[in-house]
């Protein structure tokens, strides 16, 4: 893949159509007023990787803030759409994510895989320069 074919773009409020557009790489048909919320946010995140002004790709982050810690990001969701993946696109959008962290005071950055998710936790190994943490994920559903 031509790194020149390939846009990395930081979404804002306007690019609400460009969300919906692009639902089948989200895991759900966006929500109208949690795009929104989203697009319109100080602390969310959400570049999308276009070729050719398609969305093929997407990071999604957010700045957490807590009273004796730096404020930081932490990495919602990395997702490459099916027939682009193994191009580079989702380490081209990590290191944005990295470099925006960086320039803007958010560190440090950190992100959890599942723990059966073999093609992402050897996605975010390949990195390089990630320290990998043992952590057992707890939620309610």
């Amino acid at each position: 893949m031509s790194n020149a074919a390939l846009d990395i773009r930081l979404l804002g409020p306007d690019d609400y159509a460009l969300v919906n557009a692009a639902e089948e790489i989200f895991d759900d048909r966006p929500i109208a007023k949690q795009t929104h919320a989203f697009l319109n946010s100080d602390r969310d995140f959400l570049w999308f990787a276009l070729i050719d002004g398609q969305p093929v790709g997407f990071a999604s982050a957010t700045i957490v803030l807590h009273p004796d810690k730096a404020p930081h990001l932490f990495v919602n969701e990395l997702e490459t759409r099916d027939g682009f993946r193994r191009r580079g696109i989702a380490t081209r959008l990590m290191r944005t994510v990295q470099q925006h962290g960086k320039a803007n005071g958010l560190w440090p950055i950190w992100l959890a895989a599942e723990g059966d998710d073999d093609r992402a936790i050897a996605f975010y190994r390949s990195l390089g320069d990630m320290e990998e943490r043992g952590a057992v994920v707890f939620e309610w559903e």
